[in-house]
């Protein structure tokens, strides 16, 4: 009988770090993509030119921009996850694609590939669970 008990105890222990790992991820992560949108709503003008330049519509920056930081602040409090993680992914994924491909990795398109790395498991461990969860399912 003790023997299961200290399964049980250890079972939750790896229950606790797993949620606990996660909420860390999902912090950083929300953390990141708001102050990238910050970045953006800064200098709105220098942001929409330089969008202008990869031919993309005016709007495009603020709607970026509001995904980065409303999607930040949702992630930090684990509201609507699985669908703030799409957002960050197709703007992460765009963003490769338009402008590093060509950089390589390293120095290049690296932390991007780590923010869409980040979002799929957020994505993935929220998936199927309620609409705001701040502490993650383990």
């Amino acid at each position: 009988m003790n023997h299961q008990l200290k399964e049980v105890k250890t079972f939750m222990q790896l229950k606790n770090a797993t949620s606990t790992s996660l909420l860390l991820l999902r912090i950083t992560l929300g953390i990141t993509m708001a102050i990238h949108g910050v970045a953006k709503f800064s200098d709105l003008k220098g942001t929409t030119e330089f969008f202008a330049s990869l031919g993309l519509p005016s709007f495009m920056p603020v709607i970026i921009a509001l995904i980065e930081v409303v999607g930040g602040i949702f992630m930090i409090i684990g509201l609507l996850v699985p669908l703030v993680a799409l957002g960050f992914i197709a703007i992460l994924g765009s963003a490769i694609f338009m402008l590093k491909s060509g950089s390589g990795f390293v120095g290049g398109f690296e932390l991007e590939v780590l923010l869409i790395v980040m979002s799929i498991v957020c994505g993935y461990s929220h998936f199927n669970k309620k609409i705001i969860q701040f502490i993650p399912p383990a």
